[in-house]
Parts: C-alpha cells; structure tokens; sequence
C-alpha cells in the first residue's frame, strides 16, 4: 500500500498486520517491520517529534507550529501503517485520558456558557503528542535530552534578562521567565528538566555528565529566577523519589546516591547564592501570607487569592456534587458570589484579577466544573501513568526520572491549572511519554536486512 505523499517504501519488507494490537515481542517485531519498510518515514517522524518537544517548553506560537507538524506526519504514517496507533488500544491511560476529556466535553451541556465552553478544551490537544509521539518512543533518550536543551535555552534567557542584557517578554513582570510568558511555566519546565538531567547522568560518559551537569544548574537557575513558590516546593519531594527509584531499579548503588545528593544541593546552593535574592524574599513573604490567612486575614498576595478561589471551587462543587458546574463554570460563580465583593475590598486585589477561568489548581477546577466523575477520571488516568512508570524503572533509569517528573507536575499542578496553560502542558506531556508509553524489549535494535 503507498500514498502520493510517501513513495518511498521499502515494499521488500513485510506490512505488519495492526489488529489484533500487538504487544510484547510481537509489537517489537511490528515496530521493527515498519522501520524497515519506511525508514524515511520513521527518521521524518523522529525529527518532527524532537522539533516538537524543543519547541514545546519555549512560546506558544513556535510550539503550536510544531505540534501541528507533528500531527500531520503521524497521522500520514498512521493512515499507512494502523500498527503504529493499535498498541495503544491495550494502554490504560489512553482510555482513562480519552473519558476524562470526553466527560468534560459532555459537562457543556449543564455549564452556563453552552457550547462555548468548549473552547476550554484547546490546551487538550497536548494530549494527542502521546499518541504521536508513540512511533518513536523508543529514542527516549534523544527526547529527553531535547527537552533539557529547551529548558537550558530558556533558563540562559532568564538569565540575560537578569543581567539586564535581554528584555523581559511584554515586561508584564519583575521575575525573568525567559522565552515563556509565565513564571510557573518556567519554573515547571525547569522541574522536570532537572529530574530528567539526573536520570540521564546514569551511566553518561564524562563528556555528556559535564554537558548534562551545566544544564541542570542552568534549569536550577531559571526555577530560582522565576521564583514561583509553588513548583520549587513540589519539586522537593520528587528530588528525595528519584534516588529511591533508581536504586529499587538496579541502575545505581546507594551509596552513589550520597555525591548526586551532595551535588544537587551544591547546584541549588549555588544558584539561590547567585540569584537567590528575590526568591528567598518571596519564600519569606509567603510564610508571612500563609500565617495571616491561618488567622483568618486578608492580604494583597497570590496565597490569599488562591485560597479565596478554592474555597468558593469547593462551594460550587458541594452545589452539585456528582458532575459538578459544568466546563467553564467557575468564573461565572465566582462573580456571582456574594463574598467576592468582600473579597475585592479587603484585599486590594482588582475585580479583574479575582475573576479567573480557573481556581488555580486542577483537582478543585476537575470538582468545581465536572464533579466527583471528572475527579475520579482525572486522577485515575494520573494514577495510571504513574503506575506504568513505576513498572518500568527496572528498565531504564530514564524512565525513573520521567515517572519522578510526572509525580511533580501531579504536585505542581495542584496549585495551578496546567491542562489550561500549553507550554506547560507540552512538557509535562513528553514526561508522560517516556515514563509511561508502552515500548517492547529490542524495539530501538536495527531493522532487518533483507
């Protein structure tokens, strides 16, 4: 079978049959048969696929661009080559993703804007990148060093705007974010690229450890320069699980975990002594907000506002408990609360700013605006990935730090609305991928000669 658009194949090579979905040894051997009957394909697929996820932690219009190329040579080759989607048809977390967006879809229906809540749903199409990124998961390693080279290229920014000698983006704030517009997506980014950058370390030669090093204290420097409180605290934890994984898996004795921990924090240490200033004043004013807002106060400050949001997101979702607001309700309720002028006064924040699309936090937005169901589906397809990569750290220890980086954007996003914010999306998305994507033993050997 050909089509205009990919004359090239191998037609020598067998057409592996897609139904029913391979697995095991049998997907190896499909995924092996179709690299060896479209070599071109797959290499194009592959460039498009590491464009993608370069683009994917810099700005929305260059990482827009990208996916859409990457869609449209993975749906060339899928329409070729079924095999290359059927697989995952046996993956949980692609029908757990698939009810969790569709439910949302359905709650339209009962949400106060109608069909134009469905706009809301745009950011999701980050979630096709799994499918499409399927074909080539087993370069993992290559993906993963491109996002870690994205996260350096924008952390080297933040830096030039730090030193003064690059603008900041629409100088919308006085924390350098780089290429990005937002702060927490810088910080997020930088996350997951320094969980990454120490899985990779793992059996690296010196020149690449060194390469890898500079990076991660380059990514350490941006989530420190972005100061935003809530990914640097999230961050903590995974840092303390990644070790653990990594040992249970086999890929490093423990006492080697002692001189990465040492390193770590000499980077941290490092970086918070360079450009620490402002992040420990904010560390420091968040204290502050935090114990105030225990003692029932009010203030100027993204704390009290978030903990404003939630609590009226919990109100809604107790006024309809089971499939909640609907898509894009929040708002709504929230400039229809009778507390939100009270709000306004007694913070000094501007009714502007009060007004969000979302609460700040993906699980009280999933109970908010879809109820216990949207909850539930949401948090089982995050369970579910989580669950795949820790059945597969013993593999490869790349797959540990992605599985560490997928628990700390769960963290991370449960102080902010990252299915709402694409390049933030985008890479937690390629996280994903790595830790949780099916792959078969010997898919990344040669093709077979013929």
């Amino acid at each position: 079978m050909s089509v205009p658009c990919t004359p090239w194949f191998d037609r020598r090579a067998a057409l592996t049959r897609a139904w029913p979905p391979p697995s095991g040894e049998a997907l190896a051997a499909a995924m092996r048969d179709v690299r060896a009957r479209d070599r071109h394909g797959d290499a194009l697929h592959l460039a498009a696929g590491v464009l993608f996820v370069y683009l994917s932690a810099l700005d929305q219009a260059p990482n827009s661009a990208a996916f859409a190329i990457l869609l449209t040579v993975a749906l060339t080759r899928f329409a070729v080559f079924p095999v290359l989607f059927t697989p995952l048809l046996r993956w949980p977390p692609f029908w757990l993703g698939l009810a969790w967006v569709a439910w949302s879809a359905l709650s339209a229906l009962w949400s106060p804007l109608g069909a134009g809540a469905l706009g809301m749903l745009g950011s999701h199409r980050a979630l096709l990148a799994l499918v499409a990124l399927f074909p080539v998961i087993d370069r993992a390693r290559i993906l993963a060093w491109t996002l870690v080279l994205a996260v350096g290229t924008n952390a080297a920014v933040q830096v030039l705007q730090k030193l003064g000698w690059v603008a900041q983006p629409g100088g919308l704030t006085w924390r350098p974010t780089g290429i990005v517009a937002l702060p927490a997506v810088a910080a997020i980014n930088a996350g997951i690229a320094i969980l990454l950058s120490l899985a990779l370390l793992v059996g690296a030669r010196w020149p690449a450890r060194i390469a890898l090093v500079a990076l991660a204290a380059l990514a350490a420097a941006g989530l420190v320069l972005s100061s935003s409180r809530n990914p640097a605290l999230s961050l903590v934890l995974p840092l303390l699980l990644l070790p653990i994984l990594l040992v249970a898996g086999g890929h490093v004795r423990a006492r080697a975990v002692v001189g990465t921990a040492i390193a770590v924090v000499v980077v941290a240490a490092g970086a918070l002594a360079v450009f620490g200033g402002e992040f420990t004043r904010y560390m420091q004013d968040a204290q502050r907000d935090a114990a105030a807002a225990l003692r029932g106060e009010t203030g100027f400050s993204s704390i009290h506002a978030r903990l404003f949001w939630w609590r009226l997101g919990i109100e809604e979702w107790l006024a309809h408990p089971l499939r909640g607001g609907g898509l894009g309700s929040f708002r709504g309720f929230v400039e229809a609360h009778p507390a939100t002028a009270d709000f306004v006064a007694a913070s000094g924040i501007t009714r502007e700013e009060v007004l969000q699309k979302h609460p700040h936090s993906s699980y009280v937005r999933a109970l908010a605006e879809t109820g216990v169901v949207g909850f539930m589906l949401l948090a089982g397809a995050i369970l579910a990935c989580f669950r795949c990569g820790l059945a597969r750290v013993g593999r490869d220890p790349l797959v540990a730090g992605a599985t560490a980086a997928v628990f700390f954007v769960a963290l991370a996003t449960a102080a902010e609305c990252v299915e709402l914010m694409n390049v933030a999306y985008a890479p937690a998305v390629v996280a994903i991928a790595i830790a949780a994507l099916p792959r078969a033993d010997g898919w990344a050997l040669p093709p077979r000669r013929l």
